[in-house]
């Protein structure tokens, strides 16, 4: 796996000369990111544009939000109703480019879909100038398949009227005919029932007397109705008080705090397969360290040791290869070094 700054270079979703673009995962929080490597200048931004994060060397590193997928994923079997929300979301992201006067041709790789929102990457690039409302035509025929003359959105797609995608619901109003209002149902008159005169009211009856309240008496004997034992070793007595302190003392004693670099820490290296040799070597250590940078720790497989706890950067060199950095945090699993 490759390793640019702090990232993990998972997978590899699209290539767009100059540009390579990863899915990828921050290595101190583990949320995932989209990398386009070969890019250059910063990003644009909006509310339909994945979020910028930091920008590297040759590459622009953007936030990837949790449980969005690609639209690639849907090429041929997208949903037409939810096609449809996908579709007005793209052409008022294309719109408010246009109005920036910024050229963009979305892709099925670089636009993230969740539920009902979708995000863009990449826009201000050159490599992805083009006609976006082609282009926007095209991405709804490659997800649509061959239901593609059933999508309701088709003719204002290909005349590429944006306008017309961003209002189809008033557009279906207008077109209705208009319903007569229902008419009211006629109201029948009651029959009136004359009412007949009220009774005189009911001597109540006088409220019965309060009779007296019954009392209960307990009484308790002075004396038990069972032998009082007194306690013949009062000794014992003490030792069952002092247990209690000693555990604290001997709690207090085990987790007592202890001072750093006084390792050592055992970190075992692993390699996939196992007859493949790897040369780790100390780029950085924590504080608290005493090891030298440009040290080599060990050829894998095998097992190091290091004096501190904390994070350490690595050099990972494998013959025939180019060599891979990597944070390792001490202590921690057992790290595997896999040779492709």
């Amino acid at each position: 796996m490759e390793v640019l700054g702090t990232h993990w270079l998972r997978r590899i979703i699209a290539r767009i000369p100059p540009l390579t673009v990863y899915e990828g995962q921050d290595t101190r929080t583990g949320t995932p990111v989209m990398v386009l490597k070969g890019a250059e200048g910063r990003p644009l931004e909006g509310p339909a544009l994945l979020p910028f994060l930091e920008a590297l060397e040759d590459a622009w590193v953007l936030e990837w939000p949790l449980g969005a997928v690609p639209l690639s994923h849907y090429l041929g079997v997208a949903d037409l109703e939810r096609l449809a929300v996908w579709v007005r979301a793209m052409a008022q992201a294309l719109k408010d480019l246009e109005a920036q006067g910024v050229a963009y041709a979305p892709r099925a790789e670089l636009c993230l879909v969740k539920g009902r929102r979708v995000w863009l990457a990449g826009a201000g690039l050159k490599a992805l100038e083009g006609d976006g409302r082609q282009a926007l035509l095209e991405l709804a025929k490659a997800l649509a398949g061959g239901r593609f003359e059933e999508f309701p959105l088709r003719e204002a797609l290909e005349r590429g009227d944006l306008e017309a995608l961003l209002a189809p619901q008033e557009a279906a109003s207008e077109a209705l005919p208009q319903e007569p209002p229902p008419e009211e149902p006629k109201k029948r008159p009651l029959p009136v029932e004359e009412e007949a005169p009220p009774e005189p009211p009911k001597a109540e009856p006088p409220p019965p007397s309060p009779s007296r309240p019954k009392v209960i008496r307990i009484e308790e004997k002075d004396e038990p109705p069972f032998p009082v034992v007194e306690p013949k070793n009062p000794g014992r007595r003490r030792i069952l008080w002092l247990l209690p302190l000693l555990l604290v003392l001997l709690g207090l004693f085990l987790f007592r705090p202890r001072p750093q670099g006084q390792g050592p820490y055992a970190v075992e290296f692993r390699t996939e397969p196992p007859s493949e040799k790897a040369e780790v070597y100390l780029l950085e250590a924590p504080p608290g360290s005493r090891l030298q940078p440009g040290t080599l720790l060990l050829t894998a497989p095998g097992r190091a040791e290091v004096d501190a706890p904390g994070v350490y950067r690595l050099r990972i060199r494998v013959p025939g290869r180019d060599p891979v950095d990597y944070l390792l945090e001490v202590p921690g699993p057992p790290l595997t070094i896999r040779v492709r």
